[in-house]
């Protein structure tokens, strides 16, 4: 079953372009696949992350459901990755 429902790894701050650490769970507007980078909204502004997860089941959110911020912006890896130039697609 399909949901709008992901979860992303953050950019690490010291080592650019790699993503790793705890996984967070986000609801997306945007089409995505595993491994996409995207704009993630952080109580602490915006970060880049990569999708780790996609259709996750809203049981398996239930107790965060009510925290859960949107993701409405995606990069072009490419871009990015070779040329440290971030290039949105936006919902």
């Amino acid at each position: 079953m399909q949901t709008n429902i992901i979860t992303v790894k953050y950019e690490d701050n010291f080592i650019p372009k790699t993503f790793g650490g705890r996984a967070y769970s986000y609801y997306t507007a945007v089409d995505v696949d595993i491994g996409d980078l995207v704009v993630a909204p952080t109580s602490y502004g915006d970060k880049i992350a990569r999708v780790s997860e996609i259709n996750i089941p809203e049981k398996a959110i239930e107790f965060i459901k009510p925290n859960l911020k949107l993701i409405t912006e995606k990069i072009d890896k490419q871009k990015y990755l070779q040329e440290d130039e971030v290039i949105k697609e936006v919902a």
